[in-house]
């Protein structure tokens, strides 16, 4: 599978797939808030943190075959600037994670714009050049897919924050994101680095798979911890 797809899959798709997961073996995340809660934290993550970051990588440490893989001119300085801002997305991503208010609107604002300008770039380049490089094409689902995404979980999120009945102001809403900002902290950063590691080897898909298991281990470490704890808290007269 081309490189390019699986930057697509792990970015995009996996992130989805990981809350998924996540929801079918952590029992406190069912109510409607936390479920959403739990697609944001993961889409923020892996989606927008692990996406930026690992694009300045791309961009700036292995500029030659990024181009390639987008069918334009190696040694091009721009690449450095896309690096940049790659990253400046990517640390918003990881900003975003621990915060509630509007900083996630404009997280999601610059996702995409960049994310929707991205894919008109391309989409002219194949206009007028017919690049059908994976990099000038396929790239562009997940442009396009990700902002989508973050919009309609924030969306719903914002939506059930409104209902007379939500827990999103109260401590123990609180208590209960705090560990699982961790666990998805932990998925991100070995997602990342599973797929920069398997791109290195070229074997991208193995190494995204092995990130992907690595992260699952430590967060539900994370997320065990947590809840016993809070079980213990719960069961001890003097706490």
């Amino acid at each position: 599978m081309d490189s390019v797809a699986i930057r697509v899959f792990a970015f995009s798709v996996l992130p989805v797939i990981i809350a998924v997961g996540h929801l079918g073996l952590d029992s406190s995340s069912r109510p409607r808030e936390r479920r959403l809660e739990i697609f944001l934290l993961y889409l923020f993550g892996v989606g927008v943190a692990g996406s930026g970051i690992g694009g300045f990588f791309g961009h700036v440490f292995i500029s030659d075959p990024v181009a390639e893989s987008i069918g334009w001119p190696t040694g091009n300085p721009f690449q450095l600037e896309v690096g940049v801002a790659n990253l400046a997305v990517g640390i918003l991503g990881v900003v975003a994670m621990g915060r509630r208010d509007g900083f996630r609107e404009a997280t999601v604002i610059a996702a995409t714009v960049f994310g929707v300008g991205a894919t008109v770039v391309h989409g002219m380049d194949v206009i007028e050049s017919g690049n059908l490089a994976p990099g000038n094409t396929i790239q562009n689902i997940s442009n396009l897919l990700r902002p989508a995404l973050l919009i309609a979980f924030l969306t719903a999120s914002r939506t059930a924050e409104r209902s007379p009945a939500s827990e999103a102001q109260t401590p123990g809403f609180d208590r209960w994101r705090e560990p699982r900002i961790g666990a998805a902290g932990l998925m991100t950063g070995s997602v990342a680095a599973g797929f920069g590691a398997g791109y290195a080897i070229e074997l991208p898909l193995v190494g995204t798979l092995v990130g992907t298991l690595v992260g699952a281990g430590l967060a539900a470490f994370v997320i065990a911890r947590a809840s016993g704890g809070i079980s213990a808290r719960h069961t001890d007269p003097a706490a």
